[in-house]
């Protein structure tokens, strides 16, 4: 069912603005500001970029989607009446009008919404908890779009299913948690951790910490906070919860964790005394992404049995951490671990930690790049990842960027290291660097651009 109208339109932006050629029962399935397949849906009112404006859908998309969205949302509805569709004029900021439709189906919708944030693993998290509950209810998500900011989660909100039993919604601190908080309004916030990103200036550590807790402002009492408890700053964390009277339920791995997980010879949560396991090996960051699903599914009745089942055939995400083998040209074949999606100094620790448990008996190839917005100690965030790098003892460590230049500072003189300032330069030796059988791992911020080593190689069968 289509939730909005010409008159819903109205109610949310107000008088900026104004519509035409709009038929009496026309209605739409919410609005599209990209124009990729995941992101347009059919009947979806579609955004246009004019000059200047940051947002939109480029005119030379418009003749491959104009039969099949519902009305064309503009600022200037002159270029568009050739077209012949309803068309919605704003008479101001696009940005701020994509937050109010996101803010007036937020005050309607009765479900339950859930929101997730962190420095890493809340594209991971949100999935689990997506899998989990879609196995019994209606859900809808932004983990396909991939955005999490202000604008991408309000345009996300506007295509959910209004009849839907919960939304969930991956926040990052881009526009602003506050103003996220009170877009998403949530019945239930996750914080995974904190960690060195988006440290701009003389930014330091707690304030990432309060900036991530204010995902509670817009919480009531006796609505639920989901805590990593051996985050960095976590009493900062706690008392913002607690300054808002939510339930608390912690994860983590000490046993003050109301979720514990063990990761050793089994891999297995602990809860109330009781022990489950998953019967599966991840790595501990992937182990804790489920343990903040485990807590959600608990609250929302589900029994661990039907839990575990879901999480043993759980599929990682694109970029964090699916693995696939390749053969090059020359006939090698190798296997690929792809973590290039993002980085920080949390992330990169932990998914190497993993691929040294995982592949145990290979010889192991890092491909590593900059962690980008690690602020005034970027230098020894860098240097410090050599602490993971000799606990794998990988047999080569490939580097790509400027920042990483610290760890091969650090770490030439035990491995064979060689450091690249271009991916593709990099693409093109692997495979005469790398030996048949070989596996290898790629992770760093996306903006060193690994992830293109990724598209090649998929590109390339």
């Amino acid at each position: 069912m289509n939730f909005w109208n010409e008159e819903k339109l109205k109610e949310a932006i107000g008088n900026n603005i104004k519509t035409y050629n709009f038929p009496e029962d026309w209605s739409s399935s919410g609005l599209a500001i990209w124009h990729k397949s995941c992101d347009f849906k059919k009947g979806n009112i579609i955004l246009m970029r004019e000059a200047k404006e940051a947002r939109g859908v480029l005119l030379s998309h418009l003749p491959k989607l104009v039969d099949e969205c519902s009305a064309i949302m503009t600022t200037k509805a002159v270029n568009y009446f050739k077209y012949n569709k309803p068309i919605i004029e704003l008479k101001r900021n696009i940005g701020e009008e994509i937050i109010n439709m996101a803010r007036y189906i937020r005050k309607i919708y009765t479900g339950k919404v859930i929101a997730i944030t962190g420095s890493s693993g809340k594209s991971t998290t949100t999935k689990l908890i997506a899998d989990i509950l879609s196995s019994k209810y209606k859900t809808n998500s932004n983990i396909e779009s991939k955005t999490n900011t202000t604008w991408g989660i309000s345009w996300n909100m506007t295509q959910f299913d209004i009849n839907s039993d919960y939304w969930i919604i991956e926040t990052s601190l881009g526009g602003g948690m506050n103003r996220n908080s009170a877009i998403t309004k949530p019945d239930c916030a996750i914080i995974t951790n904190v960690a060195p990103v988006h440290l701009a200036g003389d930014m330091q550590l707690k304030d990432i910490a309060e900036e991530k807790s204010r995902i509670f402002n817009s919480m009531h009492d006796g609505q639920t906070a989901i805590l990593y408890n051996e985050m960095n700053y976590f009493e900062v964390v706690l008392e913002a919860a607690k300054s808002k009277n939510l339930k608390v339920i912690t994860f983590g791995e000490n046993e003050q964790a109301d979720i514990r997980i063990i990761c050793d010879d089994e891999h297995k949560f602990i809860i109330k005394g009781q022990e489950y396991n998953l019967n599966k090996t991840v790595g501990k960051h992937i182990m804790l992404d489920m343990a903040a699903a485990i807590a959600v599914a608990l609250e929302e009745n589900f029994k661990m049995e039907e839990i575990l089942e879901i999480l043993k055939n759980f599929k990682t995400l694109e970029g964090r951490g699916e693995d696939f083998d390749f053969v090059f040209e020359n006939g090698k074949k190798v296997t690929v671990v792809d973590e290039s999606y993002n980085a920080n100094p949390l992330s990169m620790n932990a998914a190497i930690t993993a691929f040294g448990k995982n592949f145990p008996d290979r010889n192991k190839i890092l491909i590593l790049g900059d962690m980008a917005e690690c602020g005034t100690e970027s230098e020894r965030y860098h240097r410090e990842i050599s602490i993971p790098v000799d606990n794998i003892h990988p047999t080569k460590v490939l580097l790509c960027g400027k920042e990483i230049m610290a760890l091969y500072e650090e770490i030439k003189d035990r491995y064979e290291t060689k450091i690249y300032d271009n991916v593709m330069t990099l693409y093109a030796e692997l495979p005469e660097i790398l030996a048949d059988g070989d596996c290898i791992m790629l992770k760093a911020s996306h903006s060193t651009n690994l992830h293109k080593i990724i598209e090649k190689m998929k590109e390339n069968g």
